[in-house]
């Protein structure tokens, strides 16, 4: 009975030994796959030294790499709701461009600059204190982290439901350049709606080794889709201008500075509103 106990402990461990072994190595090649398909996710929010792979990070975080959200086709911080979890970007201000963000359900319905938001917003570190111009076109981005709140003890106050951690692309070591544009027609023969983006940006070594530079541009016109019957313009039109530089100075190989710029200007009409009195509720004249 002993040896037929030893022997029978010896099976079960060995076959717990290959289990094992199956596991970790069906788990590894699941890690290939995604790699293969998505590169490797980093996530910078946990403000470490060195970037963390977005799976080892024990924080409740959306992370999307540059090659994600060209795939997914991002414009905005807007569509990334659509991928996201429990995640609300929503662009409905008063005015275009004004963030009313929510996380889990906790987030600040209003355009009142004065009202502090629930889910900040951090591009490249820089904490944007108020709603209004938040929701702008995105491009040159390196990764964008979607960290589930609370987060008052990485990021601060105004982040009860979470952060949105926007990191834009850095200078390069080599010339490198990217230019596109998009047209979209407009929806309706008598109305406007037509809208066009160019975007670019130019990055490479200024001083080989030591000073890395970069600059970006982007702009957005809308004729917007609404016809004002009083005068007959179009009514929703938006002008949005980004200008965009950097520099890396690295004067030891232990020690680099870099510097960013950015300046956006955004000019577009306020709500369209319909005076149900006049018009029909199922019509979009006003």
């Amino acid at each position: 009975m002993h040896l037929k106990h030893s022997l029978f402990a010896t099976a079960s461990a060995v076959l717990l030994i290959a289990t094992n072994a199956q596991a970790q190595e069906a788990e590894s090649d699941r890690e290939s796959a995604i790699d293969r398909v998505l590169g490797t996710v980093t996530v910078t929010a946990t403000k470490k030294k060195d970037v963390e792979n977005v799976q080892d990070v024990p924080v409740a975080v959306t992370a999307f790499n540059s090659d994600t959200l060209d795939a997914l086709n991002v414009t905005t911080l807007e569509s990334l709701s659509y991928s996201s979890p429990n995640v609300s970007l929503d662009d409905v201000g008063t005015s275009r461009g004004t963030a009313n963000f929510a996380i889990r359900g906790l987030g600040v319905n209003s355009s009142i600059p004065t009202i502090d938001p629930a889910v900040g917003v951090f591009i490249d570190g820089v904490y944007l204190g108020v709603n209004t111009g938040v929701v702008v076109d995105l491009f040159d981005v390196d990764s964008i982290e979607i960290l589930r709140g609370p987060q008052g003890l990485l990021f601060g106050r105004n982040t009860t439901g979470g952060a949105v951690v926007v990191n834009t692309g850095n200078p390069s070591d080599e010339f490198t350049y990217k230019v596109g544009a998009k047209v979209d027609g407009p929806v309706d023969e008598d109305r406007g709606g037509a809208s066009a983006t160019v975007q670019g940006y130019v990055s490479g070594p200024l001083i080989e080794g030591v000073l890395n530079g970069k600059i970006g541009a982007s702009y957005t016109t809308d004729a917007g889709y609404f016809e004002n019957q009083y005068n007959g313009d179009n009514h929703g039109e938006l002008q949005t201008a980004t200008y965009r530089g950097a520099l890396e100075f690295t004067p030891t190989e232990r020690l680099t500075f870099l510097g960013k710029i950015e300046y956006t200007d955004s000019r577009g009409d306020g709500p369209s509103g319909q005076n149900r009195s006049y018009f029909d509720r199922d019509s979009f004249d006003f």
